[in-house]
């Protein structure tokens, strides 16, 4: 579990209608209480009032600004933004990241921290864990020293040409766990539905295939369309962008290609390699990870779908979920 620590500071309110006396003994119930967790009644015994005046002592405190909580996290993260997000999208946790100024590449990488950290925490002896190898999970991979035994499934075809791409996410996800990998070696999309059941029945293919029936939880990126998706790129090479930016598509989670409003479009049928659409609402806990620049719209989506059990994204695209709820 991240735990959230708090700091309490005491200084001069400019403008206060407590004399200085009823400020220093708001103060004191305050810093009793919420620094070294006294019961109100103990503080109240010692300060002669009762407990529900403690409870308005405290609060008042608080309001007059004679003390303030400060988040001193390990993790960068924004702990007040995320349960808000958690809240108003129906999600069981949500991790509203503070990124570095930059660009993806950074935001990136501040995602994967945080990632690798939730799954040491949830990962459990003899799960059976999904992954997507995008390039948030490669880098998380790579930030893990090791996991609990348990087997690792690929989720999905890589959506990449570049053989050195392919290599370094099958790498990653190998050399983190300790149990057996289910490894996808096929791309992502197929040039049509008879290649993609080709692929498909490959033995390998088709017993990690089956294995995603199993899964216990799993980690997936968000791909964001037009410009932030791998799949996206691989469909845009074979000529098939315009058609299916058409249909809506906005996003893309495991192999389920999503609009705006997070509902499923059949755009692809028998030509994906991975997960598919029941197998993904099948599975018990699903971590959903995507920021910054260009996947804004996409994480809207995802949040939208109910997908997601977990939600991973940057503060900035956490606000927009916000506004736009």
């Amino acid at each position: 579990m991240l735990v959230t620590r708090a700091r309490w500071s005491v200084y001069d309110a400019q403008v206060s209608k407590l004399t200085i006396d009823e400020q220093m003994r708001c103060v004191y119930a305050a810093l009793q209480r919420l620094k070294y967790g006294r019961s109100t009644v103990d503080i109240a015994g010692e300060l002669g009032v009762s407990r529900f005046m403690v409870g308005r002592m405290v609060q008042r405190a608080r309001d007059e600004g004679l003390v303030e909580v400060r988040s001193v996290m390990a993790d960068p993260i924004d702990a007040e933004l995320s349960h808000v997000l958690a809240d108003r999208y129906g999600l069981s946790a949500a991790y509203a990241v503070l990124a570095p100024v930059g660009g993806g590449r950074q935001i990136r990488s501040a995602l994967a921290s945080v990632c690798a950290r939730l799954l040491v925490d949830a990962i459990e002896e003899d799960d059976i864990v999904g992954m997507t190898p995008g390039r948030t999970i490669i880098e998380m991979c790579e930030r893990l020293e090791s996991l609990p035994m348990c087997d690792v499934v690929q989720l999905t075809g890589v959506a990449s040409t570049d053989e050195g791409e392919i290599l370094r996410a099958i790498t990653a996800m190998t050399s983190a766990v300790r149990g057996k990998i289910h490894s996808l070696h096929a791309p992502m999309l197929a040039t049509d539905a008879t290649a993609g059941r080709a692929i498909a029945a490959q033995p390998a293919v088709r017993r990690a295939l089956a294995r995603m029936d199993a899964l216990d939880r799993a980690i997936v990126t968000i791909g964001g369309w037009p410009d932030a998706s791998l799949l996206a790129a691989q469909a845009d090479q074979l000529g098939e962008m315009e058609r299916l930016v058409g249909r809506g598509i906005v996003a893309e989670i495991g192999t389920t290609l999503l609009d705006a409003q997070g509902t499923a479009v059949p755009a692809l049928e028998g030509r994906t390699i991975g997960i598919s659409e029941q197998q993904l609402r099948s599975t018990p806990q699903i971590t959903a990870v995507g920021g910054g620049p260009g996947k804004e719209r996409a994480v809207l989506a995802v949040a939208r779908s109910g997908y997601a059990d977990v939600l991973v994204t940057d503060a900035a695209t956490a606000r927009f979920l916000l506004d736009h709820s």
